[in-house]
């Protein structure tokens, strides 16, 4: 499965979350901002490369994650858990689009690319990989991430 989705981003957080979750967005420390992401079970918000404007993103649902691609610019995994309804959600605070997946664990890639042109919009790729093993890892750090050894999986909601 295959699909490309836009919106409008604000607040320069990508959100991906279970529809039914209360607090959808968590709230986020230095170490967070550091690592590019923010995750609770049900939740995860990845740092992007702009503070708001278009954007154009890429899901795909694979049973193996391809290489991370040769122009991301920025490639976080973290696992994340689809609901038995298959409802998610894929946005920011502006914008949600709703999705349904197949339910699930699954390891979740979030890759950002470097627009080629002033009037693209960002592109992100987003890959739900059901058969590989669900971990937390920065794959690629851009210069704006300071990331430590110990990444923090903890998060909570933003009230």
């Amino acid at each position: 499965m295959a699909v490309t989705i836009g919106f409008e981003l604000s607040y320069g957080q990508l959100s991906v979350f279970a529809s039914a979750l209360k607090n959808p967005y968590n709230d986020w420390t230095d170490q967070h901002v550091s690592q590019g992401f923010t995750w609770r079970p049900g939740s995860v918000s990845f740092s992007s490369m702009v503070e708001s404007g278009r954007h154009s993103v890429e899901i795909h649902v694979v049973n193996h994650a391809a290489p991370v691609h040769a122009d991301a610019v920025r490639a976080v995994e973290v696992p994340f858990e689809v609901p038995a309804d298959g409802a998610i959600e894929v946005g920011s605070i502006a914008e949600t689009v709703p999705l349904e997946l197949p339910p699930g664990s699954f390891l979740l890639r979030c890759e950002f690319f470097q627009p080629s042109g002033t009037d693209e919009d960002e592109r992100v790729r987003l890959t739900f990989a059901k058969k590989d093993a669900p971990r937390f890892a920065v794959v690629r750090a851009d210069p704006e991430l300071s990331v430590r050894d110990d990444l923090l999986t903890t998060a909570r909601p933003a009230i």
